[in-house]
C-alpha cells in the first residue's frame, strides 16, 4: 500500500492552482464554408485515440489484459474502446487506463488530447490527479482514495 502525505498533495495544490480567464472577442462572420477542406482537415488528423492506445501498450510492452484489469474495466469496453474509432470514452475511464499504462503527466495529456479531455490547473481534482501522475502513484484504488479525502468524486 502507498503510503498518502496528505500534506505533500496540499502544498502541491496550494502552489499550482490557477484561475483560467478567458477574454473573447465576438467578432461576426459569415463565410461561406469550405467543406472539402474542412473534411481534408478531419481527415489528416494523426491524433486517433484507438491508435495512440495500441502504440502506448506496444511501446512499453503491456498485456492488454493486465491493462483492463488495472484500470478496473471491463473487457467488452476495453474492446469497444481499442478496436471502434467512432466510440468516446468518457475522461475517467481513459484516467484509469492511463494510471493502468504508468503514464507520466505528458503522456496522460498526450492521450487524454486525443480524445478531446486535458487536466486542468484549475480544478481541484485534475490538480490530484496530476500529482498522482507526477508522483507514480498508479494505482486506481489509491487514488480514488485520495480524491475521496478532497472530496472530489472518484474515477
Amino acid at each position: 500500500m502507498v503510503q498518502i502525505d496528505f500534506e505533500e498533495i496540499d502544498s502541491y495544490i496550494k502552489s499550482e492552482f490557477c484561475y483560467e480567464f478567458h477574454t473573447t472577442a465576438l467578432k461576426v462572420k459569415c463565410p461561406t464554408p469550405n467543406y472539402g477542406s474542412i473534411n481534408d482537415f478531419i481527415q489528416q488528423s494523426d491524433d486517433i485515440l484507438q491508435d495512440n492506445i495500441r502504440k502506448i501498450i506496444l511501446s512499453k510492452q503491456l498485456d492488454e489484459v493486465e491493462v483492463y484489469k488495472k484500470a478496473y474495466i471491463d473487457r467488452k469496453l476495453f474492446s469497444k474502446i481499442r478496436t471502434q474509432p467512432d466510440y468516446h470514452p468518457n475522461k475517467n475511464t481513459l484516467l484509469k487506463l492511463c494510471l493502468a499504462m504508468n503514464l507520466n503527466t505528458d503522456e496522460t495529456e498526450s492521450l487524454l488530447k486525443s480524445a478531446g479531455y486535458s487536466l486542468s490547473r484549475s480544478l481541484r481534482s485534475d490538480l490530484i490527479l496530476r500529482y498522482c501522475f507526477g508522483h507514480h502513484i498508479f494505482d486506481v484504488i489509491t487514488v480514488n482514495q485520495i480524491l475521496d479525502h478532497y472530496g472530489e468524486k472518484v474515477i
